[in-house]
């Protein structure tokens, strides 16, 4: 396996990929708590960050710099 020199991407694109991966994510699931698990806003704002962040950490965020990788050759 050939170990590539890989740059890690600038700022300003790590930024532009974060609000491409949280828009949907603090669109959908605040509402989704609101309407199934409870309507108090302090738990809703807990709970949706606690969904919303692993997330962006484990799942979206990777995948993204991974297709990014792919994509650039």
């Amino acid at each position: 396996m050939k170990q590539a020199n890989i740059k890690p991407p600038s700022k300003h694109v790590m930024a532009v990929l974060t609000f491409l991966a949280l828009l949907p994510l603090v669109y959908f699931i605040p509402p989704w708590v609101m309407a199934h698990i409870s309507d108090r806003h302090a738990w809703v704002t807990l709970i949706s960050v606690a969904c919303i962040v692993p997330i962006i950490t484990y799942v979206l965020l990777p995948g993204m710099l991974w297709l990014r990788a792919k994509l650039k050759g």
